[in-house]
């Protein structure tokens, strides 16, 4: 593995400070407004966690460094469920869905139309339903023909074994697709029950009253209070 060339730091005279391809800071809001299309939620979110990336800008006074944020890089948007996995999951799976909002190169990436995965899941236990009956339904009226037409044992229980296989494969084909749907609600649960604790817990911080219902803490780090749709984004 090559190594990485170094790069001594630049004074950028515009903002009286050092730059570098490396400097960057990150910063994390919470975001509460109008319900949002987020990629892979089936729900529409009013409390969301903004996560963007920027350039740094470093200056010297008082004998302290002061980091500034500068151009903003990239910019995402996650439901408080997706923020949850995305800090506990460090190293593990393939990576925690996330909607991009901006980059260095769209300042504004296009919204995503509210379409829940879940009418996907229920499309295809239709279709799968429909096939397994249609194929159990040609395959009784081939036995029902055999019968009728009087065309023998052999033909018959070919018939009949045909039928049997069908039915055997119904089973295993629909459980399969009503698991994924299964799945798939689980998922929209935990979305909502995260969403529900936030705004429980957001109540209790601005009222100092006990919650009215019972939930469980949401396993997150703490983050800042929530600022209004389409606000600029403050340090976390």
């Amino acid at each position: 593995m090559s190594r990485r060339p170094t790069q001594e730091p630049a004074i950028d005279a515009e903002h009286d400070g050092e730059i570098h391809p490396a400097f960057g800071v990150a910063v994390v809001t919470r975001r509460s407004g109008g319900g949002r299309s987020l990629f892979q939620s089936d729900l529409l979110h009013t409390e969301t966690v903004s996560l963007s990336v920027r350039e740094a800008v470093r200056s010297r006074d008082l004998n302290h460094d002061w980091v500034h944020p500068g151009r903003r890089l990239v910019e995402i948007e996650m439901s408080l469920a997706q923020w949850g996995a995305l800090v506990s999951s460090m190293g593990l799976g393939s990576g925690v869905p996330v909607t991009i909002r901006s980059t260095e190169r769209d300042a504004f990436v296009p919204e995503i139309p509210y379409q829940p995965r879940t009418a996907e899941n229920l499309r295809e236990v239709r279709e799968v339903t429909n096939r397994m009956y249609a194929r159990v339904k040609e395959a009784t009226a081939a036995l029902r023909e055999a019968i009728q037409a009087k065309k023998g044992v052999r033909a018959t229980e070919e018939a009949l074994g045909v039928l049997e296989n069908a039915v055997a494969h119904v089973g295993s084909n629909t459980q399969f697709a009503v698991d994924s749907l299964v799945e798939a609600g689980e998922q929209v649960v935990a979305q909502a029950r995260a969403d529900i604790e936030a705004h429980v817990l957001e109540a209790v911080r601005l009222t100092g009253a006990e919650p009215s219902i019972e939930a469980a803490p949401f396993d997150a780090p703490a983050l800042p209070g929530p600022v209004a749709s389409g606000g600029e984004a403050a340090d976390a």
